[in-house]
């Protein structure tokens, strides 16, 4: 389940203590290690299911059904301002696909609580050149694409490359969760195509066409799926974890195919999606 035993358990406890730091509920502290004791003893769930879960125990225990709603409101407009400037840049570059990509790869910079994680800041970031692994390819434009948004302010970058994809004639789908989890946007926040029951990754709601995800918690949940759509996995190596399987530094953006994510992180076998 877990891609590395150590330190994949050390960064779930480590996530949701900086949570309560941050959101100055340390007075709950205790009945949260609870929590995620109980979680990593019982182990039923997969890593992502296994954050999710823990970071709703938060919220009943703040009684807070969204308790980063005013950082993503300050994301949201940083990213809007990004966004108008990224404009003008693929507008001189006639919408190009691997711009827009490059930009929506880099964009995910932003994280509540990665151990040993240090962001750069978002407007620097954009400019980072991804890594790609694997066959990094769009399908036909025959072919539905699933675009499953991540974070708050990052989405905005995410929209310009989606409307490089419209532009070039593929049909694209937005895809976010329905309740709140950390800083990833919502129906309260963002309008989508699609809005994928409570707050589990989407990317274990699509079982057709082609995915394309942002973000870590995305790319775990779609390698612990057995079947799942030929996927392009769009995020930061922002933990030594990941860093250490792709052999690239920290923080680096990735552009992965997602069967050969699968071949890298998981523990099983997979047959590669047609």
């Amino acid at each position: 389940m877990w891609i590395d035993e150590g330190r994949c358990r050390l960064c779930l406890v480590s996530s949701r203590t900086s949570d309560l730091i941050k959101l100055n509920e340390v007075n709950v502290l205790p009945q949260a290690l609870r929590i995620i004791a109980k979680m990593l003893e019982e182990e039923k769930n997969t890593r992502d299911e296994i954050f999710v879960e823990t970071f709703n125990g938060i919220k009943r225990l703040i009684n807070n059904e969204d308790p980063y709603e005013s950082l993503k409101r300050d994301l949201n407009k940083l990213g809007q301002e990004l966004s108008i400037e990224l404009r003008k840049v693929l507008e001189e570059n006639q919408w190009n696909l691997e711009l827009a990509m490059k930009f929506s790869a880099s964009a995910n910079i932003i994280d509540t609580s990665v151990l040993g994680y240090e962001p750069k800041e978002l407007r620097e970031a954009i400019w980072d050149q991804p890594v790609k692994f694997g066959e990094v390819a769009l399908p036909s434009k025959d072919t539905t694409i699933y675009f499953i948004l991540d974070n708050s302010g990052e989405a905005y970058v995410d929209l310009l490359f989606i409307e490089a994809l419209k532009k070039s004639k593929y049909d694209v789908k937005t895809v976010i969760r329905e309740k709140s989890y950390e800083i990833d946007v919502t129906p309260k926040e963002f309008k989508a195509d699609i809005i994928t029951p409570s707050n589990y990754s989407p990317v274990k709601y699509i079982r057709d066409g082609f995915i394309i995800a942002k973000g870590i918690a995305n790319l775990e949940a779609y390698i612990s799926l057995e079947n799942s759509p030929p996927a392009l996995l769009l995020f930061r190596t922002k933990c030594d974890v990941l860093s250490m399987k792709f052999r690239v530094r920290k923080n680096t953006p990735i552009i992965a195919e997602g069967y050969y994510a699968k071949k890298l992180l998981s523990t099983k076998s997979f047959n590669k999606p047609s």
